[in-house]
């Protein structure tokens, strides 16, 4: 990992019950073999609520991240993906947002 590499956190609340499915899927996504998908990634379960899932992704480059997000091959898997969220009024929403490495270990 290396000062300026761009990466996303993302945060996904599960519809009650599905955070197990959620944590399956987004683990498959990790290993499709995208060239232009993350490198470095980690996964994580929120200790407060097992159906919310944190997840840190970064990619090799801006313009790996850019084929990435913008390759149309990812829609039908992102949109399993966005299946499985809540989005029933009073529970967390989920979000994503763009960050870069300032420093690592």
């Amino acid at each position: 990992m290396f000062r300026n590499q761009p990466g996303v956190v993302l945060r996904f609340q599960a519809k009650p019950g599905k955070g197990d499915e959620l944590f399956k899927l987004i683990t498959d996504l990790h290993h499709t073999g995208d060239p232009d998908g993350p490198v470095d990634w980690v996964v994580s379960r929120d200790d407060a609520n097992a159906d919310v899932m944190w997840a840190f992704e970064f990619y090799r480059d801006q313009e790996s991240f850019d084929r990435h997000y913008s390759d149309p091959v990812h829609d039908e898997p992102h949109q399993r993906v966005f299946d499985l969220l809540a989005d029933e009024e009073g529970l967390d929403s989920s979000m994503r947002v763009g960050v870069h490495i300032v420093s690592s270990s």
